[in-house]
């Protein structure tokens, strides 16, 4: 478990510094003193598809970290059938509510639609948010029983 999220943290942070160098690279170029000082709007079918780039990544770390968090509940539901009837008792409801949040997540991640860059920031930053909430409640619930 622990590597897997390593190596989403590694891919993610690889994929955020080719990222981020690509945007100076454009910077330095329009920095230039010999180049005409006429502004030109970037083009919008290379804005398009670096959104969609980004999209496609965003989409495929967070199905990935959905379906980590779909595992490690049915690991816990396998382990809770070996173990005693308190404990059923204890964590069915915690166990039903991950699920059901789990769930919604999946849906709110393939419900999204394109409605510009302001939302798709507020989309990822809330999304983000809730799933680290949803991915710690996941580890926090079957880390306790180990």
């Amino acid at each position: 478990m622990k590597t897997k999220i390593l190596r989403l943290a590694v891919i993610g942070f690889m994929a955020g510094i080719v990222f981020m160098g690509c945007q100076n690279t454009e910077e330095k170029n329009s920095q230039q003193p010999n180049e005409s000082m006429v502004e030109t709007k970037p083009d919008s079918q290379a804005v398009q598809t670096s959104y969609s780039d980004e999209w496609q990544s965003f989409k495929s770390t967070s199905e990935q970290k959905i379906q980590d968090n779909e595992n490690s509940i049915t690991a816990f539901k396998e382990k809770m059938k070996k173990s005693g009837t308190k404990m059923k008792a204890k964590y069915n409801k915690e166990v039903a509510n991950l699920e059901g949040t789990n769930r919604a997540m999946k849906k709110k991640l393939e419900e999204y639609k394109n409605d510009g860059k302001s939302a798709w920031e507020d989309f990822k930053t809330g999304f983000n948010k809730d799933m680290d909430k949803l991915g710690k409640a996941v580890k926090d619930l079957t880390s306790d029983n180990d």
